[in-house]
């Protein structure tokens, strides 16, 4: 019995990993002023329905067939609080906290219900400002920046890995970001382009990803995003990941490797209880909807509710 238990932990452990979208760790891509200090929280709410098969070697519908996962759902509570050190350098640290729940059916017919929470990752960031400038051609303000961010895995005891919680390894992400505005029309474009190295992960009996070179990504956005009103503010875009490299996750039924991806399109909406002259001062609405993906599972859509604010130290 402990034995069946363990291959269940194994595998839906591989499953449960998810990948943090780089915002999230580094920060806004328009910074924030000197002295300023900025908490921010958000709930993210992801419920998977598809998996990687690798007998169709596609996506499949997580109960499609009486074998492995048929449930899985992720809920994360992210805590990041950035400070502005000087006009144009930025620093932040993220505490990420997950709990899961699982449901997979062993080779053997038995079902194998899992759950697991914990802290499981620390992120430290910083963003650099090297472009500043107002009026810029038919730009009203153009910004551009490049981001950085560490994350330390935690907590990474084996039955928090072997249920999924946590990556099991830390990572790093480098990359470009930009912000400016579009005339005197009030329309905002954003994003940044990161890449995201992630490490070895560390030896786990059982663990399918112990001592695996978890594959790299490239993680990217881009948004409009505007105030119509003083109180309410919308945007949307494109956000996801591509793989740098095979994921030896992605098996085939010749034992040949696939790179992984994760297209998505996102909408938001905000309130700014101040005004938007005050615009990181609000509560704050996510929708991803994925419309073309390669992972080991997917949702067909996940929320995400925030909160933040801004105080002024200097």
């Amino acid at each position: 019995m402990r034995k069946i238990i363990l291959v269940g932990l194994m595998a839906t452990g591989l499953l449960m990993s998810f990948p943090v979208r780089a915002e999230d760790t580094i920060g806004c891509s328009k910074g924030i002023g000197k002295g300023v200090l900025w908490p921010r929280i958000y709930f993210k709410m992801i419920d998977y329905t598809k998996k990687w098969s690798s007998v169709a070697e596609e996506m499949v519908a997580m109960d499609s067939d009486n074998r492995g996962l048929q449930e899985a759902s992720v809920h994360q509570l992210d805590f990041r609080l950035g400070y502005g050190v000087l006009h144009n350098l930025n620093v932040g640290v993220n505490l990420q906290y997950a709990w899961g729940e699982a449901e997979k059916i062993l080779p053997q017919g038995d079902r194998l219900e899992l759950n697991a929470s914990d802290l499981n990752q620390v992120w430290l960031s910083g963003q650099w400002f090297f472009l500043d400038k107002h009026k810029a051609g038919g730009l009203r303000h153009l910004k551009l920046g490049l981001g950085a961010s560490y994350g330390f895995a935690v907590n990474a005891a084996d039955e928090n890995l072997l249920a999924g919680i946590g990556p099991g390894v830390d990572q790093f992400k480098l990359g470009p970001m930009w912000h400016f505005e579009v005339g005197s029309s009030g329309v905002e474009i954003a994003g940044h382009a990161l890449y995201n190295w992630k490490g070895t992960a560390r030896e786990v009996k059982g663990w399918g990803r112990s001592g695996h070179n978890i594959a790299d990504t490239l993680n990217y956005q881009l948004k409009l995003e505007g105030a119509p009103f003083r109180f309410l503010g919308c945007g949307a875009g494109l956000t996801g990941w591509f793989g740098m490299e095979e994921d030896m996750s992605l098996v085939n039924l010749d034992n040949t490797l696939n790179r992984g991806y994760n297209h998505a399109v996102m909408l938001h909406a905000e309130f700014f209880p101040m005004g938007d002259q005050y615009e990181k001062r609000k509560i704050y609405m996510i929708v991803n909807i994925p419309y073309a993906q390669r992972a080991m599972k997917s949702a067909d859509v996940v929320w995400t509710l925030g909160f933040m604010w801004t105080f002024y130290t200097l």
